[in-house]
């Protein structure tokens, strides 16, 4: 067995390159100016997209292979007041730069969506969330160019055992969404 370590999203070596930097929307909100601040949620996530290159080489040089992506790469992507913004045409460049040096150094890469991401959830609006963040996720991984080799690590479960709440249905929603992933 061959045993690689790797790191999540932030070093702690590399200085001024956090790939997570954010906005809120109370700041977007207070620009006034929607494309301006569209505008500035593309710069941010251009500027996390770069920080990430600079991560990636930075393990290349010390022969880190394993890397798990920050999943704030476009800050407020899934958000409800924003699904007319479709944030990969401006940052096309960015992603296919990112995905060719993972393809390139052959880096094993994945992202772990947030722990609100829960398909074994009762509720209809946090799974309906939670599957807008996988296919945003799906879209990261797609606009870098990476196959099925990189991944989506999410937990299942949680307090309450999954055969209690949803004996059948989690293998449902699983199915619905590779029909989803499939067709996207």
């Amino acid at each position: 067995m061959i045993v690689r370590f790797g790191y999540v999203a932030m070093s702690t070596v590399v200085k001024n390159a956090s790939p997570s930097k954010t906005m809120t929307m109370a700041s977007f909100t207070k620009l006034n100016n929607r494309d301006a601040a569209i505008r500035k949620l593309e710069r941010i996530a251009a500027e996390n997209l770069h920080n990430t290159l600079r991560l990636l080489k930075h393990n290349r040089a010390y022969d880190i292979k394993v890397y798990r992506f920050s999943s704030k790469l476009i800050p407020l992507a899934t958000h409800a007041d924003l699904t007319d913004w479709d944030p990969f045409i401006a940052l096309k460049d960015d992603f296919a730069d990112v995905g060719k040096y993972v393809r390139e150094h052959g880096m094993r890469v994945s992202f772990h969506p947030d722990h609100f991401t829960v398909l074994s959830t009762p509720r209809p609006e946090v799974l309906q969330n939670s599957i807008r963040d996988l296919q945003h996720h799906v879209q990261m991984l797609d606009a870098m160019g990476l196959n099925a080799m990189a991944k989506n690590n999410i937990h299942i479960g949680g307090a309450i055992k999954i055969s209690k709440r949803l004996p059948h249905g989690l293998k449902k929603i699983f199915e619905g969404l590779i029909r989803e992933f499939k067709s996207a």
